[in-house]
């Protein structure tokens, strides 16, 4: 057997040099990282709050929407309709021509004026017993026909101006001036803008889920601009679902404001807090702090202030809701006491921590 040349045995020598020299400079480095502390996020358990907020997306409409029409036909000779105008009770909107109608109140008058005529003369022949009953009957009833007809007249009359029937936004004009018009016809769409309404659509689960509670507060806002909230009115609900997104729909109202530009049509946003809670015992924690799933069940990281280190606590959670989660208040965990808020995926038993506290 031959001997390892010289070459080889100092290269090995070397090399195991090297080798040792970084092991020992690799694990003082390891365990300096372990004993150097992690910053994190804490979170304190508090009681679950006296109710539950929900949003929902919403869209605003008018109190009502009327489609503007006349009651007898005719040609329309004077329209007062600017689409997208706000206009007040009472205002004259349009009128058809009134001259065949204002001839046939002429008319009237005159045939009422000659039964009245034809009545008196009857019945000073029938006190002389000049004629019989049945013609002082038939003059009678002449009369009062001829009462009714000019009465019919006047209204027809009446029935070719139309007015604002109460303060309203023209939505659309349908019709263009001087086109003929039937009863009936729509000329113009208006909408009733004394209040804003808000529709929502609540799901089914949600609602049947929450029945009995209370609304505490409702506030909408601009879908696009979220920074001020303006406090809501509750106003109805159906009590059928839609047939098919299988939801209810909730009305919500306000007076208009002049900050607040919303036509019917927009989109917007409520947000509802109801009175109570559906957990009346129990814990509230962020849903960040929760570790572990369903199958496995769920766990967070206390924090001992004393220590500075993290223990793993099992939780049983009750309810999530948005970023909270509802814990029971039986689990080993007292009110008061702080959890790992963010990060705690990377914690581990006994760890050492200190609490990001933030720039200041």
């Amino acid at each position: 057997m031959s001997a390892m040349p010289f070459s080889h045995i100092f290269f090995l020598s070397v090399l195991s040099i090297l080798t040792l020299s970084a092991c020992s400079s690799e694990e003082p480095t390891e365990q300096s990282s372990q004993a150097a502390p992690r910053y994190v996020k804490l979170a304190t358990v508090s009681n679950i709050p006296d109710f539950d907020e929900f949003t929902f997306p919403a869209v605003v409409s008018a109190v009502k929407t009327v489609d503007l029409s006349f009651e007898v036909s005719g040609r329309l000779i004077q329209t007062d309709l600017v689409t997208g105008s706000d206009i007040n009770k009472g205002k004259l909107l349009a009128t058809i021509d009134r001259k065949p109608f204002q001839r046939r109140v002429d008319e009237s008058k005159t045939r009422l004026d000659q039964a009245k005529r034809e009545l008196d003369r009857i019945e000073k022949m029938f006190a002389q017993k000049l004629v019989a009953q049945s013609s002082l009957d038939t003059a009678k009833t002449s009369y009062e026909l001829a009462v009714i007809d000019l009465k019919n007249a006047e209204q027809d009359l009446s029935y070719t101006q139309l007015y604002a029937p109460f303060d309203a936004k023209v939505s659309q004009r349908l019709v263009e001036n001087n086109s003929f018009v039937g009863a009936g016809t729509p000329i113009a769409r208006l909408q009733d803008v004394s209040k804003i309404y808000f529709n929502i659509n609540v799901p089914e689960r949600l609602l049947t889920a929450n029945i009995g509670r209370g609304i505490k507060q409702a506030s909408a806002t601009l879908a696009t601009n979220r920074s001020e909230w303006y406090p809501v009115n509750y106003v109805e609900h159906s009590t059928q679902p839609d047939p098919v997104s299988q939801t209810y729909e909730v009305v919500f109202a306000m007076e208009p404001r002049e900050e607040l530009p919303l036509t019917p049509g927009a989109r917007a946003v409520v947000k509802v807090s109801l009175q109570g809670t559906l957990y009346p015992e129990g814990f509230v924690v962020p849903v960040r702090s929760l570790v572990g799933d369903e199958d496995s069940g769920f766990a967070v990281w206390l924090y001992n202030d004393e220590t500075s280190a993290v223990t793993k606590q099992p939780v049983n959670v009750k309810h999530i809701e948005n970023e909270l989660a509802i814990i029971e208040s039986k689990s080993e965990i007292s009110l008061g006491q702080q959890v790992v808020a963010a990060g705690a995926t990377q914690m581990r038993a006994d760890m050492k921590v200190l609490p990001y506290k933030g720039e200041k």
